[in-house]
């Protein structure tokens, strides 16, 4: 597991269950986008699957990597600096070089045998897939002798039926099974999936850390994209892999200047419009890259990217901010950037109204004219 970056607390705590044998049956890894779960769950089956685990020099229990279980899993755990939560590949999910390792996601529904589901666009995980690819194989004995270990990718996209149906396999498990549930968003699982799970939480990576992505994978920006790349991604190395492959840092380019301009009293025409357009081409671009994707989901998956990219911007602006502050003064202080704290509550509003099913156009034609009434307060 050495080649998962910057999570020192979760890796951590998988090792002292590797170390003490009390090893968990179930795990949630929770946290930020393309910070490094699923990598690491993937390394933590390599670790489980191994028949002749060996203690390295720090003490740490891990796979030999010359056994039959590791030679199928040699090539299977990205490094550390491919993020691999924001363009997920569904051949590992149908095509496993191992046969106790399986691997759950949304796009298995494109294989199912029943048509209705194969037509689905790819905005949850069908229980029927979960059945076939989890409830019902953990009956079955290991191949290799090993133990089974079964990830969930996206779990969050379970819905509750699919949730409800994997509580009795959660709560009795055959021995030597292993489920690891992979989430950006925990609070989407039931409350009773929670409590049978060993939560193990993941961080945002540190800026250094999208820089040194950044060496390797985007030496030949100018330093203000960079910083802007840096400044987006929100130490998310799937974020950064997004931005590029997307060309995400136009954002940047039109929208961190027109919201200083309209923080100086310069209102900037067709805001919402421009913002509604940079989220609309990104989902087209999203759904021509992902056969069987859903526009709905990549809209919102683009629009929940801008949302952080204009708090984000603000927060940055308050911190700034705070630097040239009086402390003495109180009342100035919160003067000073309260117009600011406003940005950071549009965009939390605009995802609460896309939530609601309200019309994303509407919703950025609102962002826009709440963006401009809240900087513009500052002059």
């Amino acid at each position: 597991m050495d080649r998962v970056l910057g999570q020192p607390n979760a890796l951590d705590m998988l090792a002292r269950q590797l170390t003490t044998g009390r090893r968990h049956h179930a795990y949630i890894f929770h946290g930020p986008v393309g910070v490094g779960k699923f990598t690491t769950a993937l390394a933590y089956a390599r670790v489980l699957l191994c028949q002749d685990r060996v203690t390295d020099l720090a003490g740490q229990i891990t796979a030999c990597g010359s056994c039959r279980s590791c030679k199928l899993l040699t090539n299977i755990a990205p490094d550390s600096d491919q993020p691999e939560d924001s363009a997920p590949d569904d051949t590992l999910g149908l095509t496993s070089p191992h046969p106790d390792l399986h691997v759950i996601r949304k796009e298995l529904a494109r294989y199912s045998d029943e048509k209705t589901i194969r037509d689905r666009k790819l905005t949850r995980i069908p229980v029927e897939v979960l059945r076939g690819a989890l409830i019902e194989p953990t009956n079955l004995a290991a191949k290799l002798g090993g133990g089974k270990v079964f990830i969930v990718d996206e779990a969050e996209l379970l819905n509750p039926a699919g949730q409800n149906a994997l509580l009795k396999t959660l709560e009795e498990p055959p021995a030597g099974t292993t489920i690891i549930l992979v989430t950006g968003n925990e609070d989407r699982l039931l409350p009773t999936i929670r409590s049978r799970c060993l939560r193990i939480a993941f961080a945002p990576l540190s800026d250094e850390a999208i820089e040194r992505w950044c060496d390797k994978h985007a030496d030949d920006l100018p330093k203000t994209q960079r910083d802007n790349l840096v400044e987006f991604a929100g130490g998310s190395l799937g974020r950064a892999q997004l931005i590029v492959r997307f060309g995400l840092l136009a954002w940047t380019d039109s929208l961190y200047p027109a919201l200083d301009q309209i923080a100086e009293g310069r209102p900037v025409a067709d805001l919402g419009q421009q913002i509604f357009q940079f989220i609309d081409t990104f989902a087209k671009d999203w759904v021509d890259a992902h056969a069987g994707a859903s526009k709905e989901s990549a809209n919102k998956q683009g629009a929940d990217l801008m949302w952080s990219l204009i708090a984000t911007r603000a927060r940055r602006r308050i911190a700034e901010g705070a630097q040239r502050c009086d402390r003495d003064d109180p009342i100035g202080s919160e003067a000073a950037l309260s117009p600011w704290l406003a940005v950071i509550d549009a965009a939390e509003q605009a995802q609460r109204h896309l939530a609601s099913n309200v019309n994303l156009s509407v919703v950025c034609d609102h962002l826009a004219v709440s963006l401009t009434r809240g900087l513009c307060a500052a002059t």
